[in-house]
């Protein structure tokens, strides 16, 4: 494999090499188009020009020579095939450029035209692309219905062709949107058969990017030994692709193997390269998870001091991602919606006052003018208010989203915050332990409570990324959560536990802030349990209904007074204070020899 660090130097080489050439295309385009004599060469010039942009990263440059080579054909009424050909490739360069700049409400109707011209020349293969590019901008604005049913009418079309690479891109759609609503057997499937294809045609670049898809679905559905097999593939093909951004996500996957296989040790100078290569191409958020994983394998290897500040580098990569980039975004969303809705205003009052003045002359003319006018400004009124109304709605979701992201953060600062109080006791520790190296038996008390500390650690890091992971704002990822947090404080401390974990609507989504208080009272609940209950079982019960949440959990404990544990400390008190905070309410009924009851329950908002 070509060393990481030779080949991210050897890309801006490439890369300049690929402008120059392209520059030269751009400028020889350019002649071509001035000389055009016919309308069909100069949309071949259009057209070609347009890509050269394409590749050279200026959508605008895309979309100016892509609409001019569409006007020079739209008075063209001849039955020459050739003009609906270029005005299918014309649209779909265009929808192509608005791709890329993140517009896909104008790609999404860039699309929807080189369709439309593809059905008049019953253009089977450019008909089926246009679809799936539909499908994809559709997932980009979080349509995944409207996406995948584009996806399957493309695959449907496709049928009637040999396979190629656009039935491959079809199958790989397939895959991603079933990840995205995690199921994860169908995402393997449809990632499988994208696979066999992309390797049947040489496809090298899209087969390790389906690839390491792949291996992250099997890696999630807990299918080790299938996992590490795609992983080591998509490795053997890494050099032949140079790429450095796959090459950062097949790190993160390679990593957690071996974490997984307890071999983190031989992941430290391939994860230091990744880091190096993300930091160059601005990719917080692969920083932030590669550092993270950093952080683990440090504190695997017992380099705690290496644990605690790979943490805190992580932490100061996502803070960076988010306030930097989707605060900006959010900003910058509010600020275009608010001057829309002042144009729609504007707009809505101009035609009022024009609507006005023709209804004066036309009283003195004619009644049936005046009908017409009253109708006209009753439209222009509607789509005023209709306007107004998107954007305001636009800026509730931003609003929404921003609130969201907050809470998000808070809660990943706050579990920071503990991890960093307890790397520093494991420091502290370990110096303690060095210095009392000739006293086994308490070297060896201090040693104890370090692995405890990890553990803390390790399972903080854990709560970390749930916390942050916008997907898991589901009832299905609370249910998830808890499932994991059962397992990690009861299951692996020897208590029998049984959970009854149900949700009427798992895609459903729940309020960050609730989930973050559902998440400290059932740690709080679990964590005295451990500390106090001695039980032997515990049963956990949570169901999400369409509007309202319930919690039990009921241990056999040796149980407590209330009364008399009342002031003791505040875990008791906070417990039910974060309930009343969502507008519910949360009981423990206890007794000395009985065991102890939790049960909590409020609206879901």
């Amino acid at each position: 494999m070509v060393r990481p660090i030779l080949r991210s130097l050897l890309l801006p080489c490439a890369l300049i090499a690929a402008l120059n050439g392209a520059t030269q295309e751009v400028d020889s385009l350019r002649r071509e188009l001035r000389m055009a004599a016919h309308d069909t060469s100069f949309a071949r010039a259009a057209y070609y020009l347009a890509r050269a942009h394409f590749r050279l990263g200026n959508p605008d440059s895309v979309a100016h020579f892509a609409k001019s080579g569409l006007q020079r054909l739209e008075n063209d009424q001849t039955t020459d095939p050739r003009v609906g050909f270029w005005r299918v490739q014309l649209w779909r360069i265009r929808g192509m450029g608005w791709y890329t700049a993140s517009r896909f409400d104008s790609s999404i109707v860039a699309f929807q035209q080189m369709y439309r011209f593809a059905e008049q020349q019953r253009i089977i293969k450019d008909m089926a692309a246009a679809l799936s590019y539909q499908g994809f901008a559709l997932r980009q604005v979080e349509d995944r219905s409207g996406a995948m049913d584009m996806v399957l009418k493309a695959i449907y079309l496709l049928q009637e062709l040999p396979p190629g690479p656009d039935l491959a891109n079809c199958y790989h759609e397939l895959g991603v949107l079933y990840g995205d609503q995690h199921q994860l057997d169908s995402s393997i499937h449809w990632h499988t058969k994208a696979g066999d294809l992309y390797e049947a045609q040489g496809d090298v670049h899209h087969l390790v990017n389906n690839l390491v898809n792949l291996g992250e679905g099997l890696f999630k559905a807990r299918r080790w030994r299938e996992a590490d097999s795609v992983q080591r593939l998509a490795g053997r093909l890494l050099p032949r692709i140079e790429d450095p951004s796959q090459y950062v996500r097949w790190v993160v996957g390679e990593t957690r193997m071996m974490l997984r296989l307890g071999e983190g040790a031989r992941a430290i100078h391939m994860l230091d390269s990744a880091i190096t290569l993300a930091q160059g191409m601005d990719e917080f958020n692969a920083v932030y998870h590669l550092r993270s994983l950093r952080s683990l394998v440090d504190a695997n290897a017992g380099r705690m001091t290496d644990a605690f500040i790979d943490q805190a580098l992580a932490m100061d990569a996502y803070v960076t991602d988010m306030d930097l980039e989707k605060v900006r975004a959010t900003e910058k969303a509010r600020a275009t919606f608010a001057h829309e809705k002042t144009m729609a205003l504007a707009r809505a009052e101009a035609d009022k006052q024009r609507s006005q003045k023709w209804a004066a002359f036309a009283i003195g003319v004619l009644g049936v003018l005046l009908a017409l006018v009253w109708y006209r400004s009753y439209r222009a009124k509607s789509r005023a208010n209709q306007a107004l109304h998107q954007a305001q709605a636009e800026l509730v979701r931003s609003e929404k989203q921003r609130e969201a992201e907050l809470v998000r953060t808070r809660i990943a600062r706050d579990i920071h915050d503990d991890i960093g109080a307890t790397l520093t006791k494991i420091a502290l520790l370990s110096g303690v332990a060095s210095q009392r190296s000739h006293d086994a038996a308490e070297a060896g008390r201090s040693f104890t409570r370090i692995s405890e500390h990890a553990k803390h650690v390790s399972r903080a890091l854990c709560d970390v990324v749930w916390a942050v992971d916008p997907q898991q704002d589901t009832h299905q990822g609370m249910l998830d959560h808890v499932r994991d947090l059962s397992q990690r404080l009861l299951g692996d401390n020897g208590i029998h536990h049984e959970l009854d974990l149900r949700a009427l609507r798992t895609e459903a989504q729940m309020e960050p802030a609730l989930k973050r208080d559902l998440h400290l009272v059932l740690n709080e609940c679990f964590n005295n349990i451990l500390k106090y209950a001695h039980a032997k079982s515990v049963r956990v019960k949570m169901e999400l209904r369409t509007d309202t949440f319930e919690l039990r959990v009921d241990d056999d404990g040796v149980g407590f007074d209330p009364e008399q544990a009342r002031g003791r400390g505040n875990g008791l008190a906070n417990m039910p204070a974060r309930m009343r905070q969502h507008g519910g309410s949360l009981t423990i009924t206890s007794a000395p020899g009985k065991g102890t009851a939790l049960h909590a329950h409020g609206p879901l908002k």
